[in-house]
Formats: structure tokens, sequence, C-alpha cells
């Protein structure tokens, strides 16, 4: 299991991190603020792919994912020597990467279909958000004199990606259902169980925690204390984490998709 959701986490964070170029994309960072944020993306994914090539899935998915690759390199070596990223071409790569993401998620776990996708590609972009804002505010300490907005639009998007997992969740949890001991129970009466104790845990690092910090994030941002903020997302991007490796062990064990 360990195996399967670091495979399919790396996966989906480098289909889906170029997307963030869309915050500052009518007014660019400039100074070769993409070339990291292209890199990082890039090299992850190179080495997953590798680690694709390797496992036991289908021939057609290994190519689809090597294609995406390929487009992904194509497209990011065209913007490399731009003065900023064509934000439209990297998003093309990452459409046909949630593609790609697809079939490597259904082969690995089994799960088919738009739910199961939805919820990794989803989680997927709250943690790409708390990690491109987190690097956005080291930016600022390395660059002064840049507007704020473009921090602030990062901790909106996070923002947005939040409060859309806490609807999901909160609707899955009143009508959500759970193969459990040998039966079908409610899913919030699974979170009173012993084996389901720590979906709580991932509720509160994966959701709770995070959405409420966001308050104090903004309200130092108006402050223009960027580096203040910068530091609150550091413990954000810590407690999405813990949050999202709970949510994905008890989507793999219980087909939970929160």
């Amino acid at each position: 299991m360990i195996v399967t959701v670091s495979i399919l986490t790396s996966l989906i964070f480098s289909v889906i991190y170029p997307l963030f170029f869309w915050i500052s994309w009518k007014d660019p960072l400039k100074n070769n603020f993409h070339k990291f944020h292209i890199a990082l993306p890039n090299v992850i994914g190179g080495v997953t792919v590798v680690f694709l090539l390797l496992m036991n899935i289908p021939l057609t998915t290994k190519i689809i994912v090597v294609l995406w690759k390929a487009v992904f390199i194509i497209v990011s070596r065209y913007s490399w020597k731009k003065e900023y990223p064509d934000t439209a071409l990297m998003s093309m790569a990452s459409l046909f990467g949630a593609y790609a993401f697809f079939l490597v998620q259904s082969d690995l776990t089994g799960a088919t279909g738009i739910i199961p996708w939805f919820v990794w590609v989803w989680g997927g972009l709250i943690f790409c958000a708390v990690l491109f804002a987190m690097n956005l505010g080291h930016w600022y300490l390395n660059v002064h004199g840049l507007p704020i907005h473009h921090l602030l639009r990062a901790t909106y998007a996070l923002g947005i990606a939040l409060a859309v997992r806490a609807l999901w969740d909160s609707y899955f949890l009143l009508i959500g259902k759970v193969f459990y001991d040998g039966q079908w129970i409610a899913l919030a009466r699974f979170l009173m169980s012993l084996d389901g104790f720590l979906l709580g845990v991932g509720l509160f690092f994966g959701t709770l925690f995070p959405l409420g910090s966001l308050y104090f994030v903004r309200a130092t941002l108006h402050l223009r204390n960027t580096q203040a903020a910068t530091g609150i997302l550091y413990v954000l991007l810590a407690s999405i984490l813990i949050g999202d490796i709970t949510y994905k062990y008890y989507m793999i064990k219980f087909g939970i998709y929160l």
C-alpha cells in the first residue's frame, strides 16, 4: 500500500502542479521564477514514470504515461526558454496527464469510475496548492517589492480547494456507508470504531485545521508580513500531508472516498 500511495501521490503532483501558473498568468512573475516550478514536477514525474515502467501494469497504460511525460517535457522546454511559461500549453499537458493518472489509479487500486479519480485529483490539487503557496512565499523573501496579490491569490486558491473538500466530506459523512465487520454501517458510526478512529485525525489535519488556519495567513498577508505567512504555510503543508496520507489509507483499505 505504501508503494501505491507514493506512486499515485507523486504522479498526481506532477500532473497538477503546473496548473498553478494560472494564479499569476495576467501578471507573470519574472526573474526565472517559473524555472524551479517547471523543474520540480518534471523531476518527480520522471522518477515516477521509471517506477511505473517497472511495475506490473498493462503495457497500454505504460505507453500513455510515457507519452504524457514526453509532452510535458516538450512544453516545459518551450516555456523554459521564455521569460514566463505558456500557461495554456502547460495546462494541455496536465489534461493529458489527468487521463494517464486515471489509467494508473485504476490499475493500481482496482477502483474505477469518476469518484475515485476525482478524490485523488482533488487531494493532489490541495497538496499542490499549499506547496505552491509556500514556495511562492519564499520567492517574496528573495525578491523584494513584489505585489502581495500573487500570494493572496495562491492562498485563496488553497482555501477554495479546502472548502470544496469540506463540503464533500460533510456530504459523504451524512450519506456514506462502509463495509465493516461483515456488514454495511454508516460512516459516522464507523468513525466511532477502533479502525475508524484515525479517519477523524485525517479529517482534522487534512481539512478542518488548514481551512481554519488560512484566516491567519490572510490576516498576516494583509499586514504584508510574507515571512510569517510563509511560516504558517509550512505548518499547513505538514498538516495536509498527514491528512492526505490518512485519507489515502482509508480510500484503499475501506473504499472511503474523502
